[in-house]
Formats: structure tokens, sequence, C-alpha cells
């Protein structure tokens, strides 16, 4: 009996990890594809590889334009990293945001943009959805320390007023 179990359980389970590697290998190939358009800055040609009607730095033009040279602007600076560094977070029960691949840009300290982090975040929904991306956004975390202004102090002349 258990080696019946046992028998049946083995393919069960490759089947289904197969299929989980298959869907991220798919949506991996995806996202270099829309990488390249961001270190291109070809801001028109993620549309090919974007999920319609979900996100304004998608469907609105000159939204897009910012966005995708925003983002060629922080690749351009630090360059990309490897696909090995890139953060793959696979959630199967998740009936929105499937699959969230995280790929750092930049940690550390940017004294000339004053930035600490820079991550291009790409967020894929179940296949039944689309095998495309839902959304996308240049997470930055920048340093808004302000810098304190010393004013000279106001002297009030009071003697003045009484004479």
């Amino acid at each position: 009996m258990r080696q019946t179990i046992t028998f049946l359980l083995i393919p069960i389970l490759f089947v289904s990890c197969e299929e989980k590697d298959s869907f991220v290998e798919s949506r991996l190939e995806t996202a270099e594809k829309f990488m390249e358009c961001l270190k291109n800055n070809t801001p028109d040609k993620i549309l090919k590889y974007t999920y319609p009607d979900t996100d304004d730095k998608i469907d609105d033009k000159e939204a897009r334009e910012q966005e995708v040279n925003r983002a060629y602007k922080f690749i351009n600076k630090f360059g990309l990293p490897t696909k090995d560094k890139w953060i793959v977070k696979y959630d199967p029960h998740n009936n929105f945001e499937r699959l969230l691949i995280s790929i750092p840009i930049f940690k550390g300290y940017d004294t000339t943009l004053k930035v600490r982090r820079v991550n291009i975040i790409m967020v894929f929904p179940p296949p039944q959805i689309s095998r495309k991306i839902y959304r996308y956004e240049v997470d930055a975390d920048f340093d808004i320390s302000i810098n304190k202004i010393t004013l000279a102090p106001i002297i009030i002349d009071t003697l003045s007023k009484h004479n």
C-alpha cells in the first residue's frame, strides 16, 4: 500500500514542480525582455510585455515615458545585476500577484543622487489572467534629510524706539 501511494505521489509532485518551473522560467524571459526596454530607454516597447489597463505607469504615455526614463538613468549609472542576483518570489496561492521579481540595481549610498537603494520590481498575475507583467515600479529609497539652514539672528533695536 505504501509503495502504491509513493508511486502515485512522485509523478504528481514532479508535474507540479515542472509546472511551477515553466511558469517562473517563462516570466523570467519576459522580465529580461522588459529590462532590455528599460536599459535602452524604449518606453513604447514595454507595451509588448505588460498587461494593459492596470497601471498609469504603463497606460499613460507621458507617465510611461517618465518612469522608463527614470529606470534608464538608474540602470545607466549603476548597471544591471546578473540574473542570478534577481530575487524571485513565487506564491501559487496568490490570485493577483503570483510572481514577484525584484532586480536590485543599487544598494549603498550615492552622494550625487542621494539614493540608498534602487530596485526594479515586476509583478505577474496567475496564468489564467495573463502571461504579461501586471504591475512594475522603480523602487528607490532617497536620503530626504534636509540640510539645516542657519539664519542670522534678527536684531531688534529697542533703544531707538524710546529716544
